[in-house]
This record gives C-alpha cells, sequence and structure tokens, in this order.
C-alpha cells in the first residue's frame, strides 16, 4: 500500500487509519533536529527518514542497523538521526519516549511488535511494557508539542523531497531504500577517509 509517497506495512487493512492528522501546516522549528543516537561529535552523519510501518525500514531495522550500530555508531565513529514519518501518532510516540531517554528501547520492541499496532492504544501499551509511566506517556503524547515535533520532522522530510522511506542521507549523500550493509559502508568508510 502506498501512503504519503512511502510503502508502509499492511495486514488487513491500514493499521491506524482512522486517526490520521492531514498535512503539516508548521515549518521546521530550526530544522527541527530529529532524535540522535550515538557519539554528538562523531565524524559522520547519517539521517534516517522512516516509518515504523514501513516494510523496508522494518527490514532495515532488524538486519543492516545492528550492524551499522556495532561497527560505526558504538565505536564513535557515527552519529544516527532519526526522523520518524506519519503516522504523526508515531512521530508522537517518539517524541515522548526520546524525551525520556527511551527511544532506542522503545523502538526495537516496536519494530518487534509493528504487526500488533492497530490503533494509538497499542502505542501507549507499548511504553508500559517497556516500563515507562502510562501516565506521562500518555500526557506527552496527547500534547500538541508532541504532534508538533511530529509534524516538523515530516517537514524537513517533506524540503529535502523525501518522497520514500527509508531515504538516507549519510553526510548529506543520499540513499533510497533499505540498502545492504555493504553500500552503508563503503559510503561511510569514503566519509571517514575524507575527514
Amino acid at each position: 500500500m502506498l501512503i504519503a509517497g512511502g510503502w508502509y506495512y499492511s495486514k488487513s487493512g491500514p493499521p491506524l487509519a482512522s486517526i490520521g492528522r492531514g498535512t503539516p501546516t508548521s515549518t521546521p522549528a530550526a530544522i527541527a533536529e530529529g532524535i540522535f543516537y550515538g557519539n554528538p561529535e562523531a565524524p559522520v552523519v547519517v539521517e534516517e527518514y522512516f516509518s515504523f510501518l514501513c516494510g523496508a525500514c522494518v527490514n532495515f531495522a532488524n538486519t543492516t542497523f545492528p550492524q551499522l550500530d556495532e561497527k560505526y555508531i558504538k565505536t564513535g565513529k557515527v552519529r544516527f538521526v532519526f526522523y520518524p514519518y506519519p503516522p504523526y501518532e508515531l512521530g508522537a510516540a517518539s517524541y515522548c519516549v526520546e524525551k525520556a531517554g527511551k527511544y532506542k528501547e522503545y523502538a526495537d520492541y516496536l519494530y518487534a511488535h509493528v504487526e500488533e499496532i492497530q490503533e494509538p492504544q497499542d502505542l501507549i501499551n507499548f511504553a508500559g511494557a517497556i516500563g515507562m509511566n502510562i501516565e506521562e506517556f500518555t500526557t506527552c503524547f496527547d500534547s500538541e508539542e508532541a504532534i508538533k515535533r511530529a509534524e516538523d520532522w515530516h517537514a524537513v522530510g517533506s524540503e529535502k523531497g523525501i518522497d520514500a522511506t527509508p531515504t538516507f542521507y549519510i553526510d548529506g549523500e543520499k540513499i533510497i531504500g533499505a540498502q545492504p550493509l555493504a553500500d552503508f559502508e563503503r559510503i561511510i568508510d569514503e566519509k571517514l577517509a575524507g575527514k
């Protein structure tokens, strides 16, 4: 199923289909910083524009990302910056868990249970499953601040012409799709050699 220019996972219909928020109207707040993971001083920056419901994004997260994490992120060579794409509820949830310092744990849990996502309450339940206070998470999740951040992340990607997920920028070099590890290694190693 094609939604907003990207391929999204569909089991028996689009998850969260009844809760769309429409087109973002805000402009990125100072380029709406994404969710950072890794050494903030790393010489190479990889940006990922993705949706948790995109099959290719799930594939990347479960296969290629763990290898990139071990080889480049945990060694301080790469900083990863995540930009969640709609549905906005997934962006709002990402914002809230990131504020609590639990983004990576939540993302890993969500990718492992992606087929269970049918409504916003599932995202709240997932936050509880990783040990977050449900009341605090729900307050954040329902806030205009969280939805605005999700809209801003989408606007950043739209300004860059992102029309498919996942899309990556490795120090400005664009890669579309869940490419094999070797493609990422080649580009990252070239960027590191040039530093």
